[in-house]
């Protein structure tokens, strides 16, 4: 029977291991220009009214984002967002109407392509998990998921940039 090299079995563990490590870094502070695709203002409109969302670069490291719920002439601001390079690390930070919590929500971004970012935090309630992705120049969609109350809640936002 042929001696197996023990070399042989740990390197091709190693090298897996070093693979799935760069697969996990998806978020590269360089890549924070991936994010200029928010830019503007984007609607959803729903048998209610309209959701508004609205995104400007503040600066060389953070974007603001503001959602609204529009009800014919009334307006209702339903959150704030900042999205922050700090470090080597992206952080989107919500800040919704009417929070009570002193803490602001940080949810890193884990994953940032140029179809769009994955944001979460599974040890927060609501929200855990953001997801926006483009669908084209024009069209975007936001997914928010979390726990309230023990109960899983998701929230899908298939946006559509203003003309």
């Amino acid at each position: 029977m042929e001696k197996k090299l023990w070399w042989s079995n740990s390197l091709v563990l190693l090298l897996l291991l070093a693979g799935s490590l760069t697969a996990a870094a998806q978020v590269r502070p360089a890549d924070f220009g991936m994010l200029d695709k928010l830019a503007g203002t984007w609607v959803y409109k729903t048998r209610r009214g309209t959701v508004v969302e609205t995104w400007s670069r503040t600066n060389d490291s953070t974007w603001a984002g503001r959602t609204w719920r529009v009800t014919g002439a009334d307006s209702a601001l339903q959150q704030s967002v900042q999205l922050v390079r700090h470090g080597n690390d992206i952080f989107f930070i919500p800040a919704y109407a009417g929070q009570t919590s002193p803490l602001p929500i940080r949810l890193k971004l884990r994953v940032l392509k140029v179809i769009g970012f994955v944001a979460e935090d599974l040890e927060n309630g609501f929200p855990q998990k953001i997801t926006y992705r483009f669908k084209d120049e024009d069209h975007l969609e936001a997914r928010v998921v979390g726990k309230r109350d023990g109960t899983i809640e998701e929230y899908i936002f298939p946006y559509q940039r203003a003309e």
